[in-house]
């Protein structure tokens, strides 16, 4: 396979600007021949309008032969050097003809080929996605330039093809289940931005159907159509109840012809947008049964990628720097239309507790940037593809969610709609989507937007309880509007302004606060047990000309107690510890879900210690009742405990959570997400094999291991180095004659590399290395590779790996990242964050390498010593 060792020079936003003043009326055809096994041939056409006499560029990368016409005369081979396709002394109209033979790929950055090893069925791949698609087909590589795009494929025999129109020439199922190539070419597409064509072969299992008068189509491997059968009615019903919320609630009809969702290999998203064809990654159609979870996380997917079909789509950004106009709305919808139309009750609630501790990490990173930096803090793609992140997503969604609080939801949704209509199969920048806001409300819509988008920090909302506490009162007297008058002190709600981490200075933004604050009382009963009263909730606005309000008196209080904003909560001593003493008993769910995510997030920056965290988990979670909060709780609390604590003291908070597992799976009823929760971390934290090799046979308590569960067992094992009834060895090959599909041979993998022996570990590190590896089998290697409790023998490769993943992620974006994601998840010991230090000072590191271990870097130095 060919591999790209150099690393590129990606569009700048100056070479961008220029090409648009000179690119104009642009429309694609593209012809794709994947007949080849090893290479395939790309034949684009491209008309356009430019000044005569003018130059240009198209970008082609990774072309390993190029033949370029232009108005009809042949180029000279010269024309296409630096990843570019020069085109000069062009007419008024003009026809481009570049026929190129480009590599197939196995990291997802290009045609993505892919042999599925449960029937040797070949599955080719082009998703879309920043700077994709310039290494499938010659194009104008850039958001702002638009076309309409007729595509047509040269498909293998057996394969079905799919991409973003209804295929207008579509050979007859015999002939596609003949021996000979088929030809497919689809309906012209309205105008798109180059990243979002997509084009799919292979021989899918398809289920189809129609609503509102166009087709719908979900599609998977054909190895995978007992699982997508298993599932379809979930997702046939989460698409359509999506679809019509979108419909009821946009005035722009969908814009599209079809709407297909196919689960493909080796995605390196977790979905893409591509109008009329999103693509998932397939590990979210798993094999044998859907995790409760997962299926929540994947109606979530499910809306987010259909709002892209308005937002992103129909409506596209300008440049780079707008990202969040796609990312912030699509998440912020995602999880809004999944909790309205029930396939994900309680999503905010879940976004809450789980999605946003990721957007408070990174802004409090260095490496913060404001939700919508200005174009020229954007100056090329590679900085851009560092805005993919959960600034963008989670603290972009949480914003948009604080606005349309701040305005009122329908007042929210009026200048939603005008932007929509004003900017149809265009372009558009934050400032024309200000202008369609501030259409319709009287309020400073400029003032807010300049304040929550344009300044990185978050502010932080603190309690400050009177010196002289009162005692405990009743949830009557609480809700006594003159109890403050009566003398009894209430607490002060303040709000600290967030410091801007790239300068560690206090952030100049002066944000505005619309939060809801709820009140408990809490008192004991007879039997010595803490019984926790709803008492008050308010709505109170905070802003930096008055920070402060004086609430009514409460034993506990939760600010932001329904998610509103995006704040980090200070709680005092007095109510933190009421909060682990009651917090099981808190009697409302979204409040009780906010306890607990400034709980988990204070043990994650240290500024708790984990085994509170963990005595609270064992207090209080085996008596919650809302599946998502123990689901999302238990595993991160074993995520915090192997990334933050000092490694003699892994193994016990490990064990104790392993414990907690046991009490759920105990319980003669309990929901099936706990239930693949608990297995789910049983299996990667308790410490007794037998116990393990046991749930193999007979399961753990409520039915058998899922194919996925078997894997973590056996991954345990061999991280514990088990000696049980039949050796690890002979488990594993027993499970891959089992299990020979490719996920099997991923969980084969990490299972291989949990080995403890220092050959596994050796071995593990240099396959992640070798320039044959696929972004998914790093990601295995490395889950079984980085032990939180094998650091005799894993701390001496954390230079190499340091040292040995740099040319891996010189081979693209995506794959920068995956390798970035592949750094140890322990607590780093100092020798291993100098020599951290010391790979950073390395100039020419890719940028999204160079971000992603800056901040594993800050995130492991800020921890208490």
């Amino acid at each position: 396979m060919w591999v790209d060792r150099v690393c590129r020079v990606s569009l700048t936003l100056t070479d961008a600007r220029a090409r648009s003043q000179v690119v104009s009326d642009a429309a694609y055809q593209v012809h794709l021949d994947l007949t080849g096994d090893e290479h395939f041939v790309a034949t684009t056409t491209v008309s356009f309008a430019a000044p005569p006499g003018a130059s240009t560029f198209l970008n082609l990368q990774r072309s390993v032969e190029v033949r370029v016409q232009l108005n009809g005369r042949p180029l000279a081979p010269g024309c296409y050097r630096d990843d570019q396709v020069h085109l000069s002394d062009l007419a008024e109209q003009n026809i481009a003809v570049i026929t190129a033979r480009m590599p197939y790929v196995t990291d997802g950055d290009g045609m993505h080929r892919f042999v599925d090893p449960a029937d040797g069925a070949v599955y080719l791949g082009c998703y879309g996605g920043m700077d994709v698609n310039r290494r499938v087909f010659a194009c104008f590589d850039q958001p702002d330039l638009k076309a309409p795009f007729t595509v047509s494929v040269t498909a293998r025999p057996g394969a079905t093809v799919l991409s973003n129109g209804i295929p207008e020439q579509a050979p007859d199922a015999r002939e596609v289940a003949g021996h000979d190539p088929t030809r497919w070419t689809f309906a012209t597409t309205p105008p798109l931005s180059t990243y979002l064509v997509t084009v799919c072969a292979g021989p899918w299992a398809s289920r189809t159907w129609e609503h509102d008068g166009r087709p719908f189509g979900w599609h998977a491997r054909a190895s995978l159509a007992a699982d997508l059968d298993r599932d379809l009615p979930m997702l046939r019903e989460q698409t359509v109840t999506a679809y019509d919320w979108y419909a009821e609630r946009f005035e722009e009809p969908y814009a599209f012809d079809s709407y297909d969702q196919i689960f493909v290999p080796g995605h390196n998203w977790g979905a893409m947008e591509n109008p009329g064809c999103v693509s998932y990654r397939d590990e979210l159609l798993p094999q044998g049964t859907t995790p409760a979870v997962l299926a929540r996380q994947r109606a979530m997917t499910i809306a987010h990628e259909m709002a892209h079909m308005w937002f992103g789509d129909l409506v596209t950004f300008r440049w780079w720097e707008d990202t969040w106009l796609n990312e912030s709305f699509a998440d912020y919808l995602g999880f809004l239309v999944a909790g309205a139309t029930g396939a994900a009750p309680g999503a905010l609630a879940e976004f809450d507790l789980g999605r946003k501790a990721g957007g408070y990490a990174a802004d409090a990173r260095p490496s913060t940037h404001p939700v919508a930096p200005r174009p020229e803090d954007v100056p090329d793609v590679d900085s851009a593809f560092n805005n993919f992140d959960p600034i963008s997503y989670a603290k972009g969604n949480s914003t948009l969610r604080q606005l349309a609080f701040w305005l009122g939801e329908d007042t929210f949704f009026a200048g939603v709609n005008r932007h929509l209509t004003g900017a149809r199969f265009g372009t558009a920048s934050l400032d024309d989507f200000v202008g369609s806001l501030q259409s319709v409300t009287d309020k400073d819509v400029t003032g807010w937007v300049e304040a929550w988008l344009r300044v990185p920090g978050t502010d932080v909302l603190e309690l400050e309880r009177p010196a002289r506490e009162p005692g405990a009162v009743t949830a009557g007297a609480l809700e006594d509007s003159d109890a403050a008058a009566e003398g009894r002190q209430g607490l002060t709600l303040r709000l600290v302004p967030g410091v801007d981490e790239r300068s560690g200075s206090a952030a100049r933004a002066r944000r505005p606060h619309r939060v809801r604050v709820s009140g408990y009382a809490v008192s004991r009963d007879d039997d010595v047990a803490d019984r926790v009263e709803q008492a008050w909730e308010q709505v109170v606005g905070l802003t930096p000309e008055d920070p402060t309000v004086l609430l009514a008196p409460a034993d506990l209080v939760v600010p932001n107690s329904t998610g509103e904003t995006f704040a980090r909560v200070a709680l005092d001593e007095v109510t933190l510890d009421r909060a682990l003493q009651v917090l099981g008993r808190v009697p409302d769910g979204h409040p009780r879900v906010m306890l607990w995510a400034t709980l988990l997030e204070l043990a994650t920056r240290g500024e708790t210690a984990p085994a509170l965290l963990v005595k609270a988990v064992e207090q209080h979670l085996p008596g919650e009742e809302t599946d998502f909060v123990v689901a999302h709780v238990l595993s991160r609390s074993a995520a915090v405990v192997r990334q933050v604590v000092p490694a003699g003291e892994v193994g016990e908070l490990l064990e104790r959570l392993g414990r907690v597992a046991l009490r759920l799976l105990g319980a003669s009823q309990v929901a099936t997400a706990v239930v693949q929760t608990a297995v789910s971390v049983g299996a990667g934290a308790l410490h007794d094999a037998d116990l393990l090799a046991g749930w193999l046979r007979a399961g753990a308590g409520h039915g058998p291991l899922s194919q996925e569960e078997r894997w973590e067992v056996l991954r345990r094992l061999a991280e514990l180095g088990a000696d049980t009834e039949h050796s690890t060895g002979d488990l594993v090959r027993a499970e891959q004659e089992r299990d020979p599909s490719a996920a099997g041979q991923l969980a084969a993998l990490a299972v291989a590399a949990a080995r403890p022996e220092p050959s596994a570990k050796a071995q593990a590190l240099a396959r992640m290395a070798d320039e044959g590896t696929t972004n998914r089998e790093i990601g295995a290697l490395a889950r079984g590779l980085w032990s939180a409790e094998q650091r005799e023998l894993v701390d001496p490769l954390v230079a190499e790996y340091l040292r040995t993943m740099v040319p891996v992620a010189r081979r693209g974006q995506a794959l920068g990242l995956v390798v970035g994601r592949a750094a140890p998840g322990f607590r780093w010991t100092p020798g291993q964050l100098e020599h951290l230090q010391r790979a950073l000072d390395d100039d020419t590191l890719p940028p999204v390498l160079a971000r992603t271990w800056a901040d594993v870097l800050h995130d492991q130095r800020r921890l208490p010593a």
